[in-house]
Parts: C-alpha cells; sequence; structure tokens
C-alpha cells in the first residue's frame, strides 16, 4: 500500500504540470484543443487499424482471423469521425438540451402535485425543474457555443485540479507513508 501512495506521489508533480496546461490552453482556445483531440482519437484509430492489419498478416491462418474486420472498423470509425465531427459534436448538447428539457419538465410538474401536501417542500423542486428547463432551452438555442462554453468550464476544472494537486505535492512531498 506505502509503494502505491508513493508511486502517486511521485508523478503528481507531472500531473499537475499537464492538469495546468491543458486547463489553461482549453480556456483560452477551447476549438482548437477540440479539433486537437479530434485529430488525436482519429490518429489513435488509423494506428490501431494499421496494427491490428500488420497483426493480422503476421498471423496468416488458413481459417477466419478476426484482426482484418477489427482493422476495417478502425478505418471506418477513423473516418466517420473525421468527417462528421462537427455535426456529431453539435448534435450532442441539442440532443442533451432536449433530455433536460424533458427532465426539467418532470420534476416541474412533480413539484407541483407535492403542493398538495402539507409536510412536503415543493418549492426547491419547482425551482430545479424551472432551471432544467431555461438550461436545456439554452442548450436547444445554441448547442455549439454552449458546448464550447462548458468545455471552456472544463478547462477551468482542470486549472484548479492541477494547482490543488501542485499544492498538495508540496505539502507532501517530505511526507512518508
Amino acid at each position: 500500500m506505502a509503494s502505491f501512495f508513493k508511486s502517486i506521489q511521485k508523478h503528481a508533480l507531472l500531473r499537475s504540470i499537464a492538469y495546468i496546461l491543458l486547463g489553461i490552453a482549453i480556456f483560452l482556445e477551447p476549438n482548437k484543443v477540440s479539433q486537437m483531440i479530434l485529430y488525436l482519437i482519429v490518429s489513435y484509430n488509423v494506428l490501431m487499424g494499421i496494427f491490428n492489419l500488420i497483426s493480422a498478416r503476421k498471423n496468416k491462418t488458413n481459417g477466419y482471423n478476426s484482426a482484418t474486420p477489427i482493422a476495417i472498423f478502425y478505418f471506418i470509425f477513423a473516418l466517420i469521425l473525421f468527417l462528421f465531427a462537427k455535426p456529431l459534436v453539435a448534435a450532442l448538447p441539442f440532443l442533451l438540451g432536449i433530455m433536460i428539457i424533458i427532465g426539467g419538465g418532470v420534476r416541474l410538474s412533480q413539484s407541483l402535485k407535492l403542493r398538495q401536501y402539507v409536510n412536503v417542500r415543493w418549492l426547491p423542486m419547482c425551482i430545479y425543474g424551472g432551471v432544467m428547463i431555461g438550461a436545456g432551452i439554452l442548450l436547444v438555442a445554441n448547442p455549439f457555443s454552449t458546448a464550447m462554453i462548458f468545455f471552456q468550464f472544463f478547462g477551468i476544472t482542470l486549472l484548479i485540479a492541477g494547482i490543488s494537486e501542485l499544492i498538495t505535492f508540496i505539502r507532501f512531498r517530505n511526507f512518508e507513508m
């Protein structure tokens, strides 16, 4: 157990620096970072396809070899991601917005039904339902900008996590488990 904590502590400085740099990059340039992440995912899938093709060629058998269809799947997935990334990214916040509006409507109707009971607090649920409906409408009305705002918020969260990790590293660097 002590070696586990030691290994976590050993990499805390690198992890904190990575979190801080990535958080700053996401906050300042969310479009470029999201594009870079997309290209990394596409590249990963192409590489996995190449590795599976090489594996299929090396392990050539007379029977069925599952590496070839897997390689084809990786190539097709990479191509779909590359060609349709923007519509997919734009559709996700829209669909999420619709789901949030439905969830908010359910909460709102539940809270209004709870008004008839004396000992039940219905107002917080009513406010929560209204906020959910508002957030859902915001996502549906402006899906791509809203997605970038959430991505920037994720960058701020990473930045805070990196600073926290750095402070923890500095405070506990000489601490023995």
